[in-house]
């Protein structure tokens, strides 16, 4: 399996990781770890997600980067097994 870390930069909006998460889930992706963030002052949301799956990453980034408020999608192969 290829595991890979996605870094999304969003404005911060009270469903906005439960969107992120069903997209992910529903391209059959596993997810192993959430980290989220939210800086109070800008009201941005950082959030990090390691994925594993055979699938190509781009299912994931490419309807990720269509949901409204999201700013950035960064993603790092972190491992394959």
């Amino acid at each position: 399996m290829i595991q890979h870390l996605l870094n999304i930069e969003a404005n911060d909006r009270p469903v906005l990781l439960e969107r992120v998460l069903r997209v992910i889930r529903h391209r059959g992706f596993t997810i192993l770890k959430v980290t989220a963030t939210q800086n109070q002052s800008n009201k941005i949301a950082k959030i990090e997600i390691i994925v594993e799956s055979e699938r190509p990453i781009s299912l994931i980034t490419n309807q990720v980067e269509k949901l409204w408020d999201i700013r950035t999608v960064d993603v790092t192969t972190i491992q394959s097994a």
